[in-house]
């Protein structure tokens, strides 16, 4: 695993106590060093890589371990770690006995045998119970363990546990086993999230129970919950004091989310953008959501419903601007593309809002490589627009992630969405903040360290052309019926 680091932003004092955020993602592995006021000191990175073997496309689990093992003996000599939470991807699960893996974590981009999606299909709950739609390849979790059961029973039949990847990572270095609500209600089937104003986290889904899954899911922990020490192992391998708390950890975008709980004090509805763009609108109807274009509802932290849309943006992105510098463009050149009328329809990766339609150009075709990022950059506005104007998003606009550093989008979004009031956060290392602050969420004294800046509106000649061509264009496509979009 290649690894890389970069500058510390706010570096503390060795006799500052810190929380090592463990940082998955599908593109890559982060370990991010963040003081107990939400400030990071430290960050290691490395490319996640899947491994193509039998018995499945499956997580690098021991190429993530050995990283790891490495990676946090250098930061020990530097940093008084005292805690560690685990924040990463959802759809992933390892089935465990008492020493380890008897089958490896499946990667989501994995395709089940087609009689496998067809039986699944036939056992899954309704839409209204888990608030989970059918996903392509292994993106729900509960697909992945009918695959993994009808496939494979002979190892299926030894796991004693099923962890979801947070957890499975926190048992590796605590030696406790814990389910938490946010990975397992994460577009699984597994789950029926509890509706705003019940009581309780919510239950297992019908699913779980016909299946005899419930006893594989250790007690439910929340996300902020000690687990306890790292293992005497752990300590031996890293040079962590023995004292080093383990806690349950977080599915990634509700990390992110998280810090606006703590730290925003208006209505808000979220555009998080990473390898996927998550778009979060807490007051959408759930009656209303549409199982066939990647509206769905997660669990929260607390275990309540979270209306959500999204679509593989920042994987799009990168296959539109291939090997083009992704911050070389202009304001000229996004004018240029609007005045050419040159556009990118979707889609160019599986699901989103535009499920039906394979992605295409229509119109001059651009040669220039800022026109290219540009467009790029319009194309990944507008279906963001597509869906958060499914969800009736509301409140203040908040946006965070990678694509925070392409000021354009944010201005486009801002602009296109019409929300009184757009921001913006810098940090975008969101998730790591997040999981990071997860030690203190009952400390009432701490709050999310927030730096919102405002986005500005921008205005373009054709610009409303623009987006109702592509608008007439993309519904052409995908012939289902899409929604009135604000302007």
């Amino acid at each position: 695993m290649r690894c890389f680091q970069t500058k510390p932003m706010q570096p503390c004092s060795r006799s500052e106590s810190a929380t090592l955020v463990l940082d998955i993602g599908k593109t890559n592995v982060k370990l991010v060093v963040v003081s107990k006021m939400g400030f990071i000191a430290d960050i290691l990175k490395t490319e996640n890589r899947s491994l193509d073997k039998p018995p499945y496309l499956q997580l690098d689990t021991e190429g993530i371990w050995d990283w790891l093992m490495n990676s946090v003996s250098s930061l020990a000599r530097e940093h008084n770690i005292d805690a560690i939470v685990t924040s990463t991807h959802g759809c992933a699960a390892g089935l465990v006995d008492d020493k380890g893996l008897v089958l490896p974590p499946l990667d989501y981009e994995a395709e089940p045998p087609a009689s496998i999606a067809a039986a699944f299909e036939a056992v899954t709950p309704p839409f209204a119970q888990t608030q989970t739609p059918h996903l392509p390849q292994g993106q729900n979790l509960g697909r992945q363990l009918f695959w993994q059961q009808r496939e494979f029973a002979d190892a299926f039949a030894l796991a004693r546990w099923v962890l979801t990847y947070p957890q499975y990572w926190a048992w590796r270095l605590s030696g406790v086993a814990a389910s938490e609500i946010t990975s397992i209600g994460c577009h699984s089937h597994l789950w029926s999230p509890r509706k705003p104003g019940n009581t309780g986290h919510g239950r297992f889904s019908q699913l779980v129970q016909d299946m005899g899954w419930e006893k594989l899911f250790p007690p439910i922990r929340s996300a902020f919950d000690e687990l306890g020490p790292i293992t005497s192992n752990v300590a031996n391998c890293t040079g962590l004091s023995r004292r080093c708390k383990v806690y349950s950890g977080i599915h990634d975008s509700n990390a992110a989310y998280s810090l606006y709980l703590r730290g925003h004090d208006r209505p808000f509805s979220l555009v998080s953008t990473g390898t996927w763009v998550m778009m979060f609108s807490p007051r959408k109807d759930l009656s209303t959501l549409d199982e066939k274009r990647d509206t769905m509802a997660i669990a929260n932290l607390m275990g309540e419903s979270l209306p959500t849309a999204r679509f593989m943006g920042g994987r799009e992105f990168e296959l539109l601007t291939e090997d083009l510098d992704s911050k070389a463009f202009t304001d000229e050149d996004l004018a240029s593309v609007i005045r050419k009328q040159s556009f990118l329809l979707p889609s160019y990766t599986e699901g989103g809002p535009f499920p039906k339609s394979k992605g295409t150009g229509s119109g001059p075709q651009l040669k220039k490589p800022g026109e290219v990022v540009a467009q790029a950059t319009l194309y990944l506005a507008l279906v963001t627009r597509t869906s958060m104007a499914m969800m009736e998003s509301d409140g203040d606009l908040l946006i965070d992630g990678g694509l925070v550093n392409n000021l354009w989008y944010c201005r486009l979004l801002a602009t296109l969405l019409g929300h009184e009031r757009c921001y913006m956060n810098h940090e975008t290392e969101g998730t790591a903040v997040g999981a990071g602050m997860l030690p203190e969420w009952t400390n009432p004294a701490i709050s999310s360290p927030l730096k919102l800046t405002p986005v500005e509106k921008c205005v373009y000649p054709g610009l409303n052309k623009y987006v109702d061509t592509w608008q007439q264009m993309a519904q052409a496509c995908n012939p289902d019926d899409l929604p009135i979009c604000r302007t």
